[in-house]
């Protein structure tokens, strides 16, 4: 299969009825956008050229890995200090297990963990098998094929319900019997404490944050032949991930619950809690499997999380493990 789905010529005529249909107020925003757009790769071609012999290595490999490493840190290192010191979190009114914090041990663990995951998956994408890999599915790093405003809007929109559809399916298959016990388990110990933390969205056992990462990287590819997507994409995946495991319901950026939800509440030992709200974004294929749980009501009845009264039965499943 030719890679990317030929969808620009389809929805790139639709987009530009809605530009010719627009009032010249919504024009000419598009069209500085799209200025700035150019304006803002044509510089980095410029950088990368000027001190890689290989820019285009640079820019469809370097790049995009270290936009999702230092987005990374840069959310999670404050989520960290906050972690450690309540007292001072602006938003420490927003928090979903009130009063639950993790330990200074776990969370080191945590870090080298996410350190070590870290390095093997920059190994793989900076190598140069996915380098040769790229080159044959011609992927674009230049000016010719850059994608506009219109076209960065649709792409990264459909990486969204990609990902959800590919996240649902791998997440579903790493909660058989098998692949639970033996490798997404790693995950699911920060459910000991009963609380998400931020960085525990890369805690993963080293071949489940592989295969997790298919979810992530096969969406661009799918959609757009330019690294400018994957790396739109790459910086709106960072804040989805760190916002579903950082322990906060932010108004303005919702989902902690469910996730926090699963992670306190999923057992492989549990018919009940097998499979627990699997799906992220919008939960779509969560609503269409039934796997989708009333997270809301639960919360409305147990507003500061999971209580005392209620670890037995959650720590007898967790022995069945």
């Amino acid at each position: 299969m030719a890679l990317p789905l030929p969808l620009n010529e389809f929805i790139r005529p639709l987009f530009q009825q809605i530009y010719d249909a627009s009032p010249p107020i919504l024009t000419s925003f598009v069209d500085q956008s799209n200025q700035i757009i150019a304006w803002g790769w044509s510089t980095t071609i410029d950088l990368t050229s000027s001190f890689m012999s290989d820019s285009h290595y640079f820019r469809i490999c370097v790049i995009p890995t270290g936009i999702s490493l230092a987005l990374f840190w840069m959310l999670n290192i404050p989520l960290l200090f906050f972690n450690f010191y309540p007292n001072l979190n602006p938003i420490e009114s927003w928090k979903i297990q009130k009063g639950r914090y993790e330990t200074l041990d776990r969370v080191a663990w945590m870090v080298v963990v996410v350190v070590v995951n870290q390095t093997v998956a920059m190994a793989i994408s900076m190598s140069q098998q996915n380098y040769q890999g790229l080159l044959d599915l011609n992927y674009q790093s230049g000016m010719a094929d850059i994608p506009t405003l219109g076209d960065l809007l649709w792409q990264v929109t459909a990486c969204c319900y990609l990902y959800d559809a590919i996240f649902f399916a791998c997440h579903c298959l790493m909660h058989t019997k098998w692949l639970y016990h033996n490798i997404h388990k790693v995950h699911h110990k920060i459910k000991h404490s009963k609380i998400t933390i931020g960085i525990s969205s890369a805690y993963f056992h080293p071949a489940d944050y592989v295969f997790s990462a298919i979810a992530v990287v096969l969406p661009p590819l799918l959609v757009s032949n330019h690294v400018l997507t994957s790396c739109l994409w790459m910086t709106v995946f960072m804040f989805e991930t760190t916002n579903a495991h950082c322990g906060y319901e932010i108004p303005f950026a919702p989902s902690a619950k469910d996730h926090d939800f699963h992670h306190s509440h999923s057992f492989y030992s549990s018919k009940e809690y097998r499979f627990v709200t699997m799906g992220a974004f919008a939960l779509v294929w969560d609503r269409l499997f039934g796997t989708k749980q009333p997270v809301d009501d639960w919360w409305a009845k147990n507003p500061n999380g999971i209580t005392k009264r209620m670890k037995a039965p959650v720590e007898k499943d967790q022995k069945k493990d």
